[in-house]
Formats: C-alpha cells, structure tokens, sequence
C-alpha cells in the first residue's frame, strides 16, 4: 500500500527498513523513538522514501546476498547521491560496491580498527567474533579507501591484536566503514541477527549494533534484544547444595530435551552439538554415537539413580551402557575386547576415550556391588594391554587395519615413549580401578608403571593442547594410584599436580590454560586442525572441554581415597564455577549445558576459532556436560561414598 508523504509534518524521523524478514536489528529500530516503515526490496517504489530521514537495507535474514533489481536499484542510487543515510547490509552491490559470492567466515575474525568513530566499551584492535558468519568480500577496486570500522583478519590472538598498515591494505576484508559518499555505511557480513547468532563479546556487538541504529536515527537508541542466553553467577546467599544439585539436574535434563539421547539411549547418544553457529542461531548436532560419550552419559545417569532413584534415569543408564558393550565392542578374534570409537570409525581405538567408557562402568560396579559387564571391561583392558609398551605407555589410537600379528608385537615388546596423560592418563586409571574390583595384578602392575613413566617426566610430558590440560588430567589417576598403593611418593605427586594446578586458580573458581614455554602439540596448529584455546600465557581463558571439565569428579574422587579436606573444598570452589559457567536460554540446545571456551573475565563463551571441530561453542554429550554432571554428582553424594571408599 502507498504510504503517503511520510514523515512530512511529523515530530518524529521516519526510518525505512528494506528486508523480507524480521531479525535482531529491525527490533532495536522498532524500539527507537522513530517511526519504523518495514518493506519488502520489490516494494520499495510504492513508498515515498526520499520523504524518510534514513533506509536501512537488512540483508542478511536470508542466505542469498540481497540484490536489487533494476527498477528498485535505480531508487536507492537516487537516494543515495541525495544525501540520504543509508546502512547497506548483505547487499550483493550499492553505489559502485559489487562483492564476490557469499563466503564462510566460520575461521577469521573481526577486528575493531576506527580511531574517529568512537563506540562505547570498543577500543582499536579489540576482537570480535560473529561465529560462523557468512560475508561477501568487496571488490577492492569499488571500495573508497576509508578506514574500516571492522575488518576481517586471521589471528591466533584471545581478544586483542594491533591494527597496522598490513591489516588494513587488505581492502577486501572490510566489514564494516563508512564509503564515498560519506552517507553510507556498508556492512558486508549478516549482522542483522547478532543477538540470535550469539556473537560475542555480546557488550561490545550490542555497542556497535547502538551506533548504526543510533547513526540511522540520528538519536540515541536502546539495545534491548533479548540475549541468547545468560550465566548466573553463583549465589553466596543460597544454599551451596541446593545451586549444586539444581545445576546437576539441569545437566541431566539436557540430553532429554536437546535431543541428544536416541530412543531413550537404546540408540546411543549424539557426539554432542557442532561448533559452528550460524547466523540464524541455528547449531550442528554430531550425530556420531561414540564409545566414550555413550558410557559417560550412562553414568551421569546413573548417578542421578543413585541420588534419589529415579527409575527412568536408570533405565537410560543401562540401554546406552548396552549400545557401549554389547554394540561398539569386538567380541572375538585378535581384537576381542576392542571398543569401538564411533559406529563409522568402527576399526579405530583410542584408548582414552576407551578407558573412560571403562571408568564410567566400573565405577557403577564399585557403587553398586554388581558386576555388570566387568567381564567386558576386562576384555576391553586385555585388548589395550595387548598393545601397551614395555614402560606402560600406549600410542594415541590404534587401527584395526594397520594391526599386523609384527605389529602387535612390536607395541608390546617395545617402549611406548607417549608420555601423554591426556592419553594415557586414564587408561592407567582405569587398569588401577579395575584392580581394586577384580584384584588382577596384572593391571596394578601395569598402571603403575605408566604413571611412573609419566611422573618421572612431569612437568615435561607430551602436551595435546596445554599444561593446564595435563594437570587436569593427572589428579584423579593419581588419586587411585595412592589408593592403590598406599605409597608416600604416590601421595606427594597427586599433592605436587594439584598444587601446581592452584597457581593457575581465577578469582572466578576456574583453572586457566597455561603452557610453560609454549610445548602443546596444538599450540601451532594450522587451519584444519584440532587447536587449543591458548594464544598467550595469561589469557582469561578456561577450557571446558579438555581441562576443566575433569576437575568435579578428580577433587571429589581426590577426597575419598585422602578424606583431606582439602581435595573437599577444591571440589566446592569448582562446583560453584560451574554454577556460574552453566548455561540458561530459552533454546533447549543449549540450555544446561556448558560449552568449551570461557572467557573468565567476561564470563562469557568466547576464545579463538581455531579448532577445525570443536571451537569456543562446541558442546560434547561425553567429556563435557556428562563428565562435569557426574563430577558433581560424586560430590553430592558424598556421604554414601565414603562408605565405599571405607570398605575398599
């Protein structure tokens, strides 16, 4: 319909909005004091828009850049050299900018490079991050040359790089600037749902979305658009136990409502959620059923059985423990024993993922007095032993294809030199809670001798993606080596690993990533790598998914064998960041869970993007929400434990 001289005779600026959806950015407008005429780009002649004081092209809803046709391009260039402000998002091509076809940004990252444009809580060189964005590169021959507010960039930096002449040549990684004329103001990447897409950090992207908005309405205009979720910080008012079992069986619940259990576990569980979030919101399930995520989730929920025997949670515990040994596990030939990785990796082993599904099932053995699939967490042990080296150590993975009768010899006859723990930490721990099950020497052998070979390289060992992964790592098997041995030494090391691990303590309970002189396998890994989150010791940055995550069950566990208090209260202080660091939204694939990478200072999800798989919102069923949940759980049932741990 015509609309009719608007805006003449008006108190109030109208602002044209051109876009086929609603999004974040139409909102905050809507929210301004001017008045907001929404249009479709083929509408766009049945309104008089040289009568409005701004048009902003909104783009970005849809995957395709928008692209006018001739008719309607003809307006908006009229409108353009008139002088009229324009804010020109995901627009294939306005004034003499054309751009290439869309692009993933889902590996580069935004950096804040305008020294005359000032926006609230944003500094030159601060990193931004629109998660896995899709952009259109200018040409660099239709660009003016002006200074860009934001430009693209690969960096290995946590939140702050410097903006120099080489970074600002490259005229095709412009984001956002001002270009000739000076009333337009482009932006090349789908902003228009910032607030959905959870780009980060959420203070600094709600500044920049008030500047255009504010820029367009020549006012100062509010950012009220609801957040995508939120981190509620642990309540000292509040009773410690209650935060800490409501956070439990938030976790818990989880995997129900997100849709990650298949047929109430009869199926497996999902990997867990992608770390790519798109720039409607949307996030990538990992649809792959792993050994490891499969009986880590089972005794998270077995652990909410035994808290307050719930029938159900029970129920799922024993079908995924069942899709764990009697579906992912070889049962004959030369690689009986063997647990698969995933249902498609199906000749692949790694035994730490391995040893952890073992752990997860022992460990319902010990609480409960059952020997449910013992046997086949012993044949999983006898399979790893088969291919352990002489100083207790095994290589990171073995595949079925490349095991050769030589081959099996060979790793059995010879050192294994992979002084690793993130490897082989909890292999070793899972021989050592085996012994104190079943009483096979062998397997108290053999795990203490790989903890030794590790000690006796420690602090030194073979880092995956940090030191403060190690450490992380190593306190719960070496809690269970002086449970098993009784051993002064034994006892000294799991006190000189926790203690180093103190050092590296936030004031916000979490550990950060540190390594000393940079050994991490990880830390100059390439595109397409796995990568940690550490750019420089120092970083607020916590790992949620490799570090920090292990630190519930290892203090709780700590405790039981020392009954020191102080495994007690290290266990509190990371319960409560935990608290602090779960997540609340009203998306249900996200809510209650927790994600990999932390910025502590913020309290926010944000850190590089590196990794090629799992990224700062990456969230694994196994390792992650279940690891952490039935850490908690260890913790909260404390009292029922220790009766265990006594007749033990």
């Amino acid at each position: 319909m015509l609309v009719e001289k608007v805006g003449k005779n008006m108190s109030k600026k109208t602002v044209g909005v051109i876009t086929n959806n609603n999004s974040d950015i139409l909102e905050v407008l809507k929210g301004s004091c001017a008045d907001i005429v929404v249009m479709k780009p083929e509408e766009i002649k049945l309104y008089e828009l040289d009568s409005m004081y701004s048009i902003a092209i909104l783009g970005g809803t849809e995957e395709k850049p928008l692209l006018f046709r001739p008719r309607e391009r003809v307006i908006i260039e009229k409108l353009l050299q008139s002088g009229k402000k324009i804010f020109s998002e995901y627009c294939g091509s306005i004034g003499n900018i054309y751009c290439a076809p869309p692009e993933s940004t889902r590996f580069d990252r935004l950096v804040f490079c305008a020294e005359d444009i000032k926006v609230d809580f944003v500094e030159v060189g601060d990193i931004l991050d629109e998660q896995c964005n899709t952009r259109i590169k200018p040409y660099a021959n239709a660009c003016s040359g002006n200074r860009p507010i934001l430009q693209y960039a690969k960096l290995k930096a946590h939140s702050k790089t410097i903006v120099d002449k080489k970074l600002l040549s490259e005229i095709s990684n412009r984001a956002l600037w001002f270009d000739d004329p000076k009333n337009l103001l482009v932006c090349c990447f789908r902003i228009c749902n910032f607030a959905e897409a959870r780009f980060s950090p959420m203070m600094k992207w709600r500044a920049i979305v008030k500047f255009i908005a504010s820029w367009l309405c020549n006012e100062d205009v509010n950012v009220s658009v609801k957040a995508p979720y939120e981190l509620r910080p642990y309540d000292e008012s509040i009773s410690f136990k209650k935060q800490v079992e409501e956070c439990f069986y938030r976790s818990v619940n989880w995997f129900i409502n997100s849709g990650m259990l298949i047929d109430d576990g009869r199926n497996g569980v999902m990997e867990g959620l992608a770390t790519e979030v798109f720039p409607d919101g949307e996030q990538r399930r990992l649809a792959y059923v792993r050994d490891d995520c499969t009986a880590e989730t089972a005794l998270v929920f077995f652990m909410r059985y035994f808290l307050d025997h719930d029938r159900r949670s029970k129920y799922i515990s024993d079908n995924l423990m069942s899709v764990c040994f009697n579906f992912l596990q070889c049962k004959e030939g030369k690689f009986k024993g063997m647990l698969r990785w995933t249902q498609e990796a199906w000749g692949v082993c790694y035994q730490d993922d391995a040893a952890r599904a073992i752990i997860s099932q022992l460990l319902i053995c010990l609480y409960t007095g059952e020997k449910t699939y013992l046997k086949e967490c012993k044949d999983a042990l006898d399979f790893l032993i088969r291919t352990t080296g002489t100083d207790g150590t095994r290589v990171q993975r073995t595949d079925n294809i490349n095991l050769t009768e030589e081959r099996l010899k060979m790793l059995a006859d010879t050192p294994g030199n992979f002084i690793s723990a993130h490897y082989n930490a909890y292999y070793l721990a899972a021989l050592l809670l085996a012994y104190k099950i079943t009483g096979n020497d062998e397997y108290k052998a053999i795990g203490i001798k790989g903890l030794e070979t590790i000690m006796s390289h420690y602090p030194d060992t073979r880092r995956e993606h940090s030191e403060t992964q190690e450490m992380c790592r190593l306190v719960l098997p070496l809690s269970w080596l002086y449970w098993v041995t009784g051993e002064p030494k034994h006892k000294e090391w799991l006190y000189r690993v926790t203690e180093d691990l103190v050092r590296l303590k936030h004031p916000s309970g979490a550990y950060l990533e540190w390594d000393s002189g940079y050994k991490a396998d990880r830390n100059n890994a390439g595109e397409g790598e796995e990568s940690t989150l550490l750019t420089k010791n120092g970083d607020p940055v916590a790992d949620l998914l490799y570090s920090l995550n292990w630190l519930p069950m290892a203090f709780a566990q700590a405790y039981l064998v020392t009954k020191d208090s102080y495994f007690r209260r290290l266990w509190e202080e990371i319960a409560k960041f935990f608290v602090s660091a779960q997540i609340h939204s009203d998306n249900k694939m996200i809510d209650g869970a927790w994600a990999r990478a932390m910025d502590v200072d913020l309290m926010e999800v944000y850190g590089i993007n590196a990794d090629v798989g799992w990224g700062p919102w990456a969230i694994e069923t196994g390792w992650t929400v279940s690891v952490i949940g039935a850490g908690l759980a260890t913790g909260l049932s404390n009292d029922k434990l220790e009766q265990v741990f006594i007749k033990e």
